[in-house]
């Protein structure tokens, strides 16, 4: 419960990010292209697994960084001020 109190702001952006890429998912079929580099305008079918993987596990990752790279760069700018 710590977490969820602390990162409120983090788990709204995340269930919305998750819903978008589940219908982005739904609706596409499992291309060899990977989205949006692999398209010619936007066409939401080319969405496939791969990129429903890398885009949601992207936020949660960036997170983690954060979580432990965040304290450290507090930690220098205050000493340095």
């Amino acid at each position: 419960m710590k977490f969820v109190n602390e990162n409120k702001w983090f788990i709204v952006f995340y269930l919305i990010w998750s819903f978008i890429h589940i219908i982005l998912l739904i609706n596409g079929s499992n291309n060899e292209d990977f989205w949006p580099f692999g398209f010619e305008g936007f066409e939401s079918y080319d969405y496939g697994f791969t990129e429903f993987f890398v885009y949601e596990s992207l936020p949660i990752l960036i997170l983690v960084i954060i979580k432990l790279v965040g304290k450290d760069i507090k930690k220098a700018i205050d000493k340095n001020n």
